[in-house]
């Protein structure tokens, strides 16, 4: 596809061109004349060096006046370009420069447009490292066609153009949708159709995204999937389910489900679930509807309350961003805090990172502004991103990319610790391709810990540098690697070294006393129990066992839900989780400081060996 922005062939037709554009809203700098011989030209193709391949870029075109021409009132960028770009500009000198994310060297060019002539101008970009060819690919899965309100209605040809602009390698597209029915088949078909060889489209889901009981102050957390299957294995739509499973803001009235329950009917639909921006809070109006009202300075939390009882009981998730977009510098700090703490318990949580870019907002469709990039073997498709992104073998950025390998092995990898021993590690880094960038710093962090620090005062575009490692314990070391901003950096997953008995953390379970009594008599009952796993909305029986004289204690999973049944009353079902007041309401209240003290977790563990259920059991109808 050629874009032809305004190449006009006569005065009444550059008329109506120009109307259509503003109508649409679209902030294109013309001079249309009054004859064709008058109009300056620009036909600009760009290439792939290596593959000779014409490839989709990022044109940032400033023209005579300065002004930088728009296309899409959603990036404020420059113009999102399938390769070959041919429009009518102001005639005059121009600036040029042509991208394609961090992955590809920038180029800039300054051309004099004269009226009357086309000037063609032909750039090949190149790939700034190895790493594609070495099985690394990006992708960002915390992307919205439509966010919110937004005044923008974004298409799937746009989105897959914009993901290709910016060389990822698969992008996952999530609610809301401009369609008019959603079924994950359907958004499925419509992402394959825009699908190429060299950028894969699919929708997911920001799932859980859960506010209990419609209020903003109790997020149990926000996430996102990857990988999800179009139908779940009881014929269920898992859009739907999901849907069904978390409540929005002031969506009061939807049963309250925890965000374990949807983490496990994700597992069995074939996908992953990361806990997104998980210290991410604010303050600002909120209320007015559904019969909250308005508060002026309500506490928002988009914070990961659940984390610390998904973590213990599980862990219930398979990563978690570390990175947001660089306008979140307290937000992504924070997250890699609490990720470093994770680690040093022994959980062994991948990072990830996520743009939450918003398409239906002016500005909003950036996408790939931080990425992770994940290494697997073969074509590139959603469920071996998954498998090797849950195994830890990821890095994420916000510019600059690396390696990181100890006597050859690589991120996600762990080393057998038997004695002390020595080895060497090595790093590649390069810096982002964007122009003007380049490596500051590289810093080598062992069990959250600065171990090494290498200054870079030359500035290079890249850097590689081996160092010695010395272990007897189990450790893990990770890599973090600096552009020109502080905002500007890639952090490695952990390369573990493990030492004889260590063992992570096996899922905690509770330790549970049961009451069973008639209600309004309180007369203790004899009956049965079981203890069940939920899958989303869907039960499976995990064991049963019997009571008499209205009590019994048992061990079950701290996830599990329990149905009671007496001879003679409707069963009734209670959920370790939410029916134990110790555990909801810490998670309800929880403040950013608690999800970052370890203190919480071990809360958590407490509360969960002295767990006391009550049923009140009404008669039968």
């Amino acid at each position: 596809m050629i874009e032809d922005l305004g190449c006009s062939v006569s005065t009444r037709r550059s008329f109506l061109r120009s109307s259509i554009l503003a109508a649409s809203g679209l902030h294109l700098r013309f001079a249309f004349g009054e004859a064709k011989v008058e109009a300056a030209v620009l036909d600009l193709k760009v290439y792939d060096s290596a593959t000779k391949q014409s490839i989709p870029s990022s044109i940032a075109i400033w023209d005579s006046t300065g002004k930088l021409i728009t296309k899409d009132p959603g990036y404020k960028g420059g113009i999102r370009s399938s390769g070959e770009f041919h429009s009518v500009i102001t005639e005059g000198r121009i600036k040029v420069v042509i991208t394609r994310g961090c992955d590809y060297i920038a180029e800039v060019r300054e051309l004099l447009l004269e009226p009357g002539k086309t000037t063609k101008c032909t750039v090949n970009l190149t790939r700034v490292s190895p790493l594609r060819k070495e099985g690394w690919v990006c992708g960002d899965s915390h992307v919205h066609m439509k966010h919110g309100q937004g005044p923008i209605q974004a298409g799937f040809p746009f989105m897959a153009l914009t993901a290709r602009a910016e060389a990822l390698d698969y992008m996952s597209v999530a609610q809301q949708w401009n369609v008019e029915t959603v079924t994950s088949t359907l958004l499925s078909q419509e992402c394959a159709s825009v699908s190429t060889s060299d950028c894969v489209l699919q929708w997911n889901m920001e799932a859980p995204k859960n506010y209990w009981k419609g209020d903003v102050s109790h997020c149990m957390g926000h996430g996102w999937t990857l990988a999800v299957r179009d139908i779940a294995a009881n014929g269920a739509d898992p859009i739907s389910e999901l849907f069904a499973m978390s409540a929005g803001d002031y969506q009061k009235e939807k049963v309250p489900t925890p965000n374990f329950e949807s983490h496990a009917f994700i597992h069995a639909t074939g996908g992953i679930v990361s806990y997104t921006h998980p210290c991410r809070i604010w303050r600002g109006e909120w209320g007015g509807k559904n019969g909250f009202p308005i508060q002026q300075e309500k506490f928002v939390s988009n914070m990961a309350q659940e984390l610390p009882f998904d973590t213990i009981a599980g862990p219930t998730y398979d990563s978690i961003d570390i990175l947001m977009q660089t306008k979140e510098q307290l937000v992504n700090q924070l997250a890699e805090q609490l990720w470093f703490m994770l680690l040093n318990r022994g959980y062994r949580i991948p990072a990830t990172a996520s743009t939450d870019a918003a398409f239906d907002t002016p500005g909003g469709a950036t996408p790939g502004v931080v990425r992770v990039y994940t290494r697997i073997d073969g074509d590139v498709t959603l469920e071996k991103v998954a498998v090797a992104m849950k195994g830890g073998r990821n890095f994420v950025t916000s510019g600059p990319l690396l390696t990181f390998t100890v006597d050859g092995h690589g991120i996600g990898d762990v080393i057998p610790v038997l004695n002390r021993m020595r080895r060497t590690a090595h790093v590649q880094a390069w810096a982002s391709g964007v122009p003007n960038e380049y490596l500051t710093k590289i810093e080598v962090i062992r069990n959250g810990q600065v171990y090494k620090t290498f200054e870079l005062a030359e500035k290079p575009k890249t850097h590689t540098l081996d160092f010695d490692v010395e272990e007897d314990k189990t450790s893990w070391y990770i890599v973090k690697c600096y552009g020109s901003q502080r905002n500007q950096y890639a952090i490695s997953n952990p390369i573990y070294f493990e030492a004889p008995g260590f063992q992570t953390p096996p899922p905690a379970r509770a330790n549970v006393e049961l009451q069973v009594v008639a209600s309004g008599s309180g007369k203790p009952l004899d009956g049965s129990y079981e203890i069940l796993n939920m899958i989303g909305r869907e039960s499976t029986l995990l064991s049963k066992g019997e009571f008499t004289g209205g009590r019994v204690t048992f061990n079950a999973p701290a996830t599990a839900r329990i149905r009671v049944r007496a001879s003679g009353y409707e069963s009734a079902m209670k959920s370790i989780f939410i029916d134990t007041p110790a555990l909801l309401n810490s998670t309800l209240e929880m403040q950013l400081a608690e999800l970052l003290d370890w203190a919480t977790f071990e809360k958590v563990k407490k509360a969960l060996d002295q767990i006391q259920l009550k049923c009140e059991m009404q008669p039968s109808a």
